[in-house]
């Protein structure tokens, strides 16, 4: 369980106070809509859904995390009796405007300084307002993806498709353009969180934590290395994924044994290979890397290439530490690096219990 989230009531208690509308379980919990891909609060006055398509969160940011996006109608992002009335206004903006890009500069036209704005967001949903534009981006598309609407994921991320080639003088084309390859997406969720998955034909290329910052970028770069056109569907390498991930997470699976398409640099393939050779229960250093790999001077190249690996826990980067055997570097949040850790070495416990507070 993502030791962001709080202890819900009974799941019969939530059905009722929900569809009685219970005022007093305001902020309590919030509701996910399958049907719809949108979250609300307890009193929301729209129609109310089926028990089957109710699914229950303890915070915005777990619902956002989930792929949900926030009802226009109770608008779950307004704290009653605490929202800034500038405030207010940019959210209904980014209501009727998912893909909104808001500069500073545009935040100080609006009379809202950015550092508050990122204070109010932090204490008021533990994300910042960068993160809440991102969810934005994401979830107006990513929702979908709950309900199998087919529809292009790259304009979620702002993927482009590849360009054109150029024509040569007489006005043909120098070559043909080559197909771009489909990519299969969906959600898988773990005890820590709810994973983006992508998948070809051939095996596993995407797996990222839906709060990972740089998932948009991951996206991009992925779409460009492989001439990738992502779809919400289905593709047989997803129920082995996520059979095997339930039986890691319960102790019973120490290796994975599913095809994965890595398309990246040389160096980076080979920093990525060595990753996979680190054992379960094990850990290594970036300068063991290093020296694994020949290159002793190669220690920050190294670290940036972990950090661009776009298959977590498949390939362990989790198992990297710092060259002090200190956490660090872990795109996924060291609160899970330090969960995965423990999760493959209990023993490991009192090493960490200082370095993180549990929380991303």
């Amino acid at each position: 369980m993502d030791p962001t989230s709080k202890p819900l009531p009974s799941l019969r208690t939530m059905q009722s106070a929900y569809l009685k509308r219970r005022k007093k379980y305001d902020d309590v919990f919030f509701v996910g809509v399958k049907s719809t891909g949108i979250f609300n609060r307890v009193t929301c006055p729209v129609r109310k859904p089926a028990k089957k398509n109710m699914v229950f969160f303890s915070s915005v940011k777990e619902a956002l995390d989930y792929g949900y996006r926030p009802c226009k109608i109770c608008r779950p992002m307004v704290v009653p009796g605490e929202t800034p009335r500038e405030i207010g206004a940019l959210l209904s903006e980014i209501d009727s405007n998912p893909y909104l890009r808001v500069r500073d500069v545009q935040l100080h036209e609006r009379g809202i300084h950015p550092a508050k704005l990122r204070r109010w967001f932090k204490k008021h949903f533990g994300i910042t307002f960068r993160d809440y534009l991102k969810y934005s981006r994401i979830n107006h598309r990513f929702g979908n993806i709950l309900h199998s609407e087919r529809i292009k994921i790259h304009k979620a991320y702002h993927v482009r498709p590849p360009a054109k080639i150029a024509a040569e003088p007489d006005g043909e084309y120098a070559e043909e353009e080559k197909p771009a390859i489909p990519v299969a997406v969906t959600r898988i969720h773990t005890p820590i969180g709810p994973l983006l998955a992508g998948a070809t034909d051939e095996g596993i290329c995407l797996l990222e934590f839906t709060d990972r910052r740089k998932l948009e970028t991951q996206i991009r770069i992925l779409g460009k290395r492989m001439n990738a056109e992502f779809y919400p569907g289905k593709n047989p390498w997803f129920d082995v994924l996520a059979r095997q991930l339930r039986q890691y997470f319960s102790g019973e699976r120490k290796d994975f044994d599913i095809p994965l398409v890595t398309p990246g640099t040389p160096f980076q393939q080979k920093v990525w290979e060595s990753i996979k050779r680190v054992p379960y229960g094990k850990i290594t250093t970036y300068k063991r890397q290093s020296l694994e790999l020949g290159n002793p001077k190669a220690v920050r190249a190294i670290g940036h290439a972990n950090g661009d690996n776009r298959i977590a826990i498949l390939i362990p980067c989790h198992r990297v530490l710092g060259n002090n055997g200190e956490l660090v570097g872990y795109g996924g949040g060291l609160w899970r690096k330090k969960f995965l850790l423990e999760l493959e070495d209990p023993s490991q416990t009192k090493l960490f219990e200082n370095e993180v507070s549990g929380r991303p």
